[in-house]
């Protein structure tokens, strides 16, 4: 059984270690037979398998929540601790297993802005090492990957939907060329997203949305589908 990282009774953590038990679980990951039909889970997917030897196998509770985050440091990625606690709290008191991360993250990701933001971070941060797992296995190109990642990210919505063009620009990038795009994409990743929506014949009516930030991107979006109505609806951004 794969080791835990995080497990701070074998020892201080290892960024050697944490790093090289990701790269494994991501080409495990990629070397599955149906890879290729798996489009429809590749970013919860891809996400489980890297984060698997950092979540698990511990058991959900509370206190696992500091040894993630601290496991989390370690790959350069940061996930709050309501996010965390929000991944765990279906499996409270259970030992945890990949599958179980891949099920909440497809329950969580499509329908929680914060949770979905700091994923679509985590999955910027590892393009390079989800793009080296891809590409061990010879059925793969970095064209499938980059579209597939693309289109699963849409998929998602709200900040994941917003950057799937710029990760499939820099998938296809050389790793030089790469690693520069993602330290510029984290550097700048003030986007801002906020979304209203109006569906079934509902209506969104004298509302105002209003953004505030840092420089970067901000992105509104009001939208109604299903005969639904936006009326008398206005937003602002203000950006020092």
């Amino acid at each position: 059984m794969m080791g835990n990282p995080t497990d701070n009774t074998s020892g201080a953590l290892s960024p050697s270690n944490v790093k090289e038990q990701t790269k494994l679980g991501l080409r495990r990951f990629f070397q599955q037979p149906i890879i290729r039909n798996s489009v429809s889970v590749l970013v919860p997917g891809v996400l489980a398998a890297a984060l698997f030897p950092i979540f698990g196998p511990v058991v959900a509770a509370p206190a696992a929540a500091v040894a993630i985050q601290n496991g989390l440091k370690l790959l350069g990625i940061s996930f709050s601790a309501t996010t965390i606690d929000k991944l765990l709290k279906p499996l409270e008191g259970k030992p945890i297993e990949e599958a179980d991360i891949l099920d909440a993250l497809q329950e969580v990701l499509p329908t929680d802005q914060q949770v979905n933001n700091e994923a679509a971070k985590a999955v910027v941060s590892l393009a390079p090492d989800i793009k080296e797992a891809a590409l061990q296995n010879k059925r793969l190109d970095q064209q499938w990957l980059a579209g597939s990642l693309a289109t699963n990210l849409q998929a998602q919505g709200g900040a994941m939907k917003t950057i799937a063009p710029k990760v499939e620009e820099l998938i296809q990038l050389d790793d030089e060329r790469m690693r520069e795009a993602i330290r510029n994409m984290l550097t700048n990743w003030s986007s801002i997203i906020q979304m209203m929506e109006a569906s079934t014949e509902g209506e969104i009516s004298g509302s105002h949305q209003s953004a505030k930030g840092r420089g970067g991107n901000v992105t509104q979006s009001m939208k109604a589908s299903d005969k639904g109505k936006v009326t008398g609806s206005s937003q602002s951004t203000d950006l020092t």
